[in-house]
C-alpha cells in the first residue's frame, strides 16, 4: 500500500486495521502456582535462633549422617575386601579404608586471633594481612578427622583443590612417619533423584536474575526497566509478549542491594554532626527496589532470597527480607521472601540455589578457577556449603545439617557469578541436573531463562549503551580491576575471552559464552 503526502510517495510498514478491529490482544500468564516445597518454610527455617553453641556439633552431625553414605559409594568403586577402620585402629602397613572429615590447615586463612595477638605485629605496628582472592600457598597440608583421632594425608590426593569440611573416605596406608598415604579417595557423589512432574506438553520458564545492587554508582536504571517491561509484557512485539507470558517465576538470587552506595561529594565534604538530617542512601535504594517488586509482582510470581549486601542475617542460612520493607511490593501475594540457600519445587521440577557465598567461599580457599566447576563438585560432594562453618559463617546447629544433598534438584544454581554458565550433569543413577552460575546484573545485564520442560537454558541479555565501557572510563577501570581480581590465582591467571558488548535492547542465546 502506498499513500501521498506533500507530493511525495511513501510506502506503508503495514496494511491499516478497521476502526472495527481490536488493536491490543492480552495475554494470560500460565499458571505459576504448583510449588510443593515453600521456600520460606523449608529445612534452611531457622525457628529457634540460639547462638550460644559450639560449633563442632555441625561437624558431628555432619560425619555422623554422611559416614553410611560416602561407605556405600567406596564399597561400590573398591569392593568389599578393604577393611573399615577408624583412625584408633590403624595399623602401619595394612592397607584399609577410612572415612572421616577434611581439615585444610592453611597458612594464609584469615584469622583475627592471629592478626590482634602476634607480639611482632603489636611491637612493630605492621597491618594485618590484605585481604586475598585467594589463601591457598604449597605449605597446604590435608588432615583426616574423625570422632577420637586426626591423620595428617598425602600421597594421590589433592591438596590444592579441596577444602575443609568435606567428608571422605580415604584407601591407602599408615607409614613409619605417623602419615596416611592415599592411594585413592571417595565422596558421597550425586545424591538420588526424584523424577520430574512437569507438564511436557506446554513450554513454561523460571527466569534467575541475580546482583541488581540498587544504589551503587553503576546501576544502570534503564537495564532494570527494560527488565521489569518486558517481564510485565509492556515491551516487545506479538511475539516476543507471548513467549513472556510462559515465564511462570522470576527468582532474584540475592545482592538487590549494594554494600558499596553512592554518596554524594557535599555530603563526603561535610563533617558526621552536620550530615544527621541526611537520609541513608541505603535507604533510597530499598525503595528502588520495593518499586521495581511491586511492578513485577503486578504479573508474576516473584520469589526475593537475600544476599550478602542485603540487610538481613549474615550467617547461612539467611532468613528472608521482612516484608515491612516493601510496603509496595508487600501488597501484592505474587511477592515471597524466602531463605538463601533457597529450595522449591515449581511444576514438579526442584529448584535449589543459593545467593552465591558458598561458591565464593570455596572459590577463595581452593585452587579451583572455574565457578561451574566449583559448582558441580558441591554436588558431587554431597553438601551446599562444605567451608562452612569454618571460613563461611553458619548458624551453630545441634541435632542436623541441612545443607548436607539428600536429594539430587533437577535445578541447581548460584548467583553473583561473573558470567553466566550453565551446564547439564548426568550420574549413575540416571540423575539429570542442570547447573547455572547466575551472573550479576549491575555488571552484565543478563540473566538466565530455564525451560522445566526441557531443562535447557538461555540468556536473557538487557545491555544499553549508556554504561558502555568504551563511553565511561570509570566504568572501564572499575571494571577492569574486577577482572584482576578474579585472574590472580595460585598457578596461572585466568583465559577470558575478550570484553563484549550489545547495544540491542535484549537478546536471547542459547550459548554459555562468558559475559564480562
Amino acid at each position: 500500500r502506498r499513500w501521498r503526502k506533500g507530493g511525495m510517495e511513501k510506502e506503508l510498514l503495514s496494511i491499516p486495521c478497521a476502526a472495527s478491529e481490536e488493536f491490543e490482544e492480552r495475554f494470560s500468564r500460565k499458571d505459576g502456582c504448583g510449588s510443593e516445597e515453600d521456600g520460606s518454610r523449608g529445612r534452611f527455617h531457622v525457628a529457634d535462633k540460639r547462638y550460644n553453641r559450639q560449633y563442632s556439633h555441625v561437624y558431628f552431625c555432619r560425619l555422623l549422617e554422611m559416614t553410611p553414605v560416602v561407605l556405600k559409594a567406596a564399597r561400590r568403586k573398591w569392593g568389599d575386601k578393604c577393611p573399615v577402620r577408624q583412625l584408633k585402629e590403624l595399623v602401619r602397613g595394612e592397607r584399609c579404608c577410612v572415612v572421616g572429615t577434611l581439615f585444610k590447615s592453611m597458612a594464609l586463612k584469615p584469622s583475627i586471633l592471629k592478626d590482634i595477638g602476634s607480639s611482632q605485629r603489636r611491637i612493630t605496628g605492621l597491618p594485618p594481612q590484605p585481604p586475598r582472592s585467594k589463601y591457598i600457598a604449597p605449605s597446604d597440608e590435608l588432615i583426616l578427622e574423625d570422632q577420637l583421632q586426626r591423620v595428617t594425608l598425602c600421597g594421590d590426593i589433592s591438596t590444592e583443590e579441596l577444602v575443609t569440611g568435606l567428608v571422605v573416605a580415604v584407601l591407602g596406608e599408615e607409614l613409619d612417619n605417623g602419615k596416611f598415604h592415599v592411594e585413592d579417595h571417595c565422596f558421597v557423589g550425586i545424591p538420588p533423584q526424584e523424577p520430574m512432574e512437569t507438564d511436557q506438553a506446554n513450554d513454561r520458564y523460571v527466569l534467575l536474575v541475580s546482583g541488581l545492587n540498587l544504589g551503587s554508582a553503576w546501576c544502570d536504571q534503564l537495564s532494570i526497566q527494560l527488565l521489569v517491561d518486558y517481564l510485565s509484557g509492556q515491551l516487545g512485539a506479538y511475539n516476543d509478549q507471548l513467549f513472556c507470558s510462559s515465564i511462570v517465576r522470576v527468582i532474584v538470587a540475592g545482592n538487590s542491594i549494594t554494600d558499596k552506595p553512592l554518596v554524594s561529594n557535599t555530603r563526603k565534604d561535610k563533617v558526621r554532626y552536620l550530615s544527621r538530617n541526611y537520609t541513608a542512601e541505603t535507604v533510597g535504594a530499598v525503595k528502588e527496589l520495593d518499586s521495581t517488586l511491586a511492578q513485577l509482582s503486578s504479573s508474576v510470581l516473584v520469589d526475593l532470597m537475600p544476599g550478602s549486601h542485603d540487610p538481613t542475617n549474615h550467617v547461612l542460612p539467611q532468613q528472608p527480607l521482612h516484608k515491612c520493607m516493601f510496603p509496595q511490593g508487600s501488597r501484592w501475594s505474587n511477592l515471597k521472601g524466602v531463605t538463601n540457600p533457597y529450595e522449591a519445587s515449581i511444576h514438579g521440577v526442584l529448584f535449589l540455589g543459593t545467593s552465591g557465598q558458598n561458591t565464593d567461599d570455596v572459590y577463595k580457599n581452593s585452587s579451583l578457577l572455574d565457578r561451574m566447576q566449583i559448582l558441580e563438585n558441591t554436588l558431587h560432594w554431597g553438601h551446599i556449603a562444605p567451608t562452612a562453618p569454618d571460613t563461611l559463617a553458619s548458624y551453630p546447629y545441634a541435632n542436623d545439617d541441612p545443607f548436607i544433598l539428600k536429594k539430587c534438584p533437577h535445578v541447581y544454581f548460584s548467583g553473583n557469578q561473573p558470567s553466566l554458565q550453565h551446564r547439564t550433569v548426568h550420574g549413575d543413577q540416571n540423575q539429570r541436573t542442570l547447573l547455572v552460575t547466575v551472573p550479576n546484573f549491575d555488571l552484565t545485564h543478563s540473566c538466565a531463562l530455564v525451560n522445566l520442560r526441557t531443562l535447557e537454558c538461555q540468556e536473557l541479555s538487557f545491555a544499553t549503551t549508556c554504561l558502555s565501557s568504551r563511553d565511561n572510563p570509570e566504568l572501564k577501570l572499575y571494571l577492569s580491576q574486577r577482572r584482576q581480581e578474579e585472574e590472580q590465582s595460585y598457578h596461572s591467571p585466568v583465559d577470558r575471552e575478550g570484553e563484549g558488548e550489545t547495544s540491542a535492547l535484549f537478546e536471547q542465546e542459547d550459548s554459555d559464552d562468558d559475559m564480562d
